[in-house]
């Protein structure tokens, strides 16, 4: 009996809804860029995603979500095929201050992630950090296995 209901908790929370990432950089263009990453519990209903700061929509693949009139041809969201990410582009993202971003991710329950993004701290949007660690994973997996090879 306490097999079943441990597997049944284990299980419960491995597939459990999430958002395990939310990162941001600058663009060439000195545009935001956020990625927020997600895993659901089924291919089905297709999940919306929103974007807000300090609670106004700037930007979601969710129709019934109005955009705040202030993200108004400045924000916009995109579910990336095939990788379980959420794409914002924003532009003319002010110097001023930090500001708090929340990536939600909605199917069969809503998620959330928050990151503070301050402009002058954002790194450059790159080849690196978007596939850099799958490409330091290849690398050390490399170095590993020529080292079996010369032990």
């Amino acid at each position: 009996m306490y097999i079943l209901a441990t597997a049944v908790c284990l299980l419960g929370f491995a597939s459990a809804q999430k958002v395990t990432k939310l990162t941001s950089c600058l663009t060439k263009e000195k545009n935001l860029r956020m990625d927020c990453e997600y895993e659901l519990t089924a291919a089905t209903p297709v999940p919306t995603c929103t974007y807000t700061q300090e609670n106004n929509v700037v930007g979601s693949t969710d129709p019934a979500k109005i955009q705040d009139p202030t993200f108004k041809n400045r924000g916009a969201v995109a579910i990336m095929e095939g990788i379980s990410t959420c794409r914002l582009n924003l532009t003319g993202l002010s110097d001023d201050k930090p500001k708090n971003f929340t990536c939600t991710i909605k199917q069969k329950e809503t998620v959330s992630k928050t990151s503070t993004v301050e402009k002058k701290l954002l790194l450059q949007c790159s080849a690196w950090s978007e596939h850099g660690s799958m490409l330091m994973l290849t690398v050390t997996s490399l170095v590993l296995l020529l080292e079996a090879k010369w032990l």
